[in-house]
């Protein structure tokens, strides 16, 4: 009995070692990829791409079949025949000059290598998702996602360029979304805190031997560009309202609608960083891609600070209707114009004398615009002014407005009646 339970050990040990290792990354979506436009995930063990999000409802159907790279594994080299294993992003949507039989009617290209890839040393280059001349089978491609052309022209208008793309052995829907997810989206809204505030904390928050791998520039370039425009700069906006996370197979992704103005510089696009975790088991930023668009983001950085700016003129006409002149000043640039006043000194000494004589009794603003320009935020309102000796004005107030930290400065102010 004891030689047959040894025996019973034995084989069933021998089952359990013979039993394959799963290989390949096996990927997981979280429940926050419903709140995405579109995200497109492919299961290369089970040779089918599926769809979540908003717009994933759209399609005819939520999954369909595939075919990936006719050789298992990620990809590392060019020729490899491999699909790659990754976050990747649409690029460009073709519809002109493809080989029919290879690549159907349309094709969506990815950013493979993307950085991670790059401080990998894979290669490589031409992963696309594409339709097919013929009817697909499975694992017949170079390294690409073949779809049949119904099913990639049913995703237009739905996929655009930035959407994002899962590419995996496996892929496991749907997951809770870990402390990890939160943390980055706080992390990448603080990268973008450090960079508007010119704190030292932006460039803390990289990895200088990853940066230098993965990018064209070296880190060492990269912080002293930086520095100098820092220095040079008087001020910087940044911001976002969309920051997106999504985990790869050793790193994450964070990217986001970026909003960027400087007195020498305006632009928006679409900003991705990417994370992994150092030997302190912090997030540093190993690598990032800027893809600039013309996105209508300035309306919505303007809407989005509207309040804001309304707290701030109530503040300064508390101040001013208080006549106190420290909190009043407070409101204003150092080296700040009113009229023909030069900096704060000049208007502080205007203003007392003002004030000796007459005390402000009624400031109301009204029809309050918004807008940018090269000297910062432009704020135009219609002022109603009274004092205690019975003067009373209206006219056109101008303000401009800079970020000085998480504050706002007035630079210049211009009255008109």
């Amino acid at each position: 009995m004891r030689l047959l339970s040894y025996f019973f050990l034995i084989c069933l040990w021998l089952s359990i070692s013979v039993v394959p290792a799963f290989s390949g990354w096996q990927a997981v979506v979280t429940k926050d990829a419903a709140k995405l436009p579109m995200l497109v995930t492919v299961d290369k063990s089970k040779q089918f791409a599926q769809f979540f999000g908003q717009k994933a409802s759209e399609l005819s159907s939520s999954k369909i079949p595939c075919s990936s790279g006719q050789v298992k594994g990620d990809k590392q080299r060019e020729g490899d025949k491999k699909t790659p294993e990754g976050i990747y992003f649409v690029e460009n949507r073709r519809t002109s000059g493809l080989d029919y039989a290879l690549y159907g009617k349309e094709a969506y290209t990815l950013n493979y290598p993307n950085p991670v890839d790059k401080l990998k040393e894979k290669d490589g280059h031409g992963i696309w998702i594409h339709g097919r001349g013929t009817p697909i089978v499975p694992r017949e491609t170079k390294g690409c996602i073949a779809l049949n052309n119904p099913d990639i022209a049913d995703l237009d208008s739905k996929v655009t360029i930035n959407t994002p793309v899962i590419l995996a052995e496996q892929v496991a829907p749907y997951f809770k979304a870990g402390s990890d997810f939160v943390e980055l989206k706080e992390k990448a809204q603080h990268w973008l805190a450090a960079w508007r505030n010119k704190s030292p904390d932006f460039l803390k928050m990289f990895s200088s031997e990853a940066f230098t791998k993965s990018m064209s520039e070296s880190f060492s370039a990269f912080a002293q560009r930086k520095k100098r425009l820092f220095v040079r700069l008087p001020w910087i906006i940044t911001w976002t309202n969309n920051v997106n996370v999504l985990q790869g197979p050793d790193y994450w992704v964070t990217w986001f609608d970026q909003y960027y103005r400087a007195p020498n510089l305006v632009s928006q696009g679409v900003r991705r960083l990417y994370w992994q975790k150092n030997s302190a088991g912090e997030f540093v930023i190993v690598g990032m891609e800027w893809k600039e668009r013309k996105i209508g983001i300035e309306k919505a950085y303007l809407d989005a600070i509207a309040s804001n700016v309304h707290n701030f003129l109530d503040g300064w006409i508390k101040d001013w209707k208080n006549e106190s002149v420290d909190a009043y000043l407070s409101r204003y640039a150092h080296n700040a114009v009113q009229g023909s006043r030069r900096g704060v000194e000049a208007i502080a000494e205007h203003k007392r004398e003002i004030w000796q004589q007459s005390k402000p009794v009624k400031i109301v603003l009204s029809d309050i615009k918004m807008s940018m320009s090269r000297r910062g935020l432009v704020v135009r309102m219609k002022q109603d002014y009274a004092d205690s000796t019975g003067y009373a004005d209206q006219g056109q107030k101008t303000l401009v407005l800079q970020p000085q930290g998480d504050q706002w400065v007035i630079v210049s102010e211009e009255w008109r009646s």
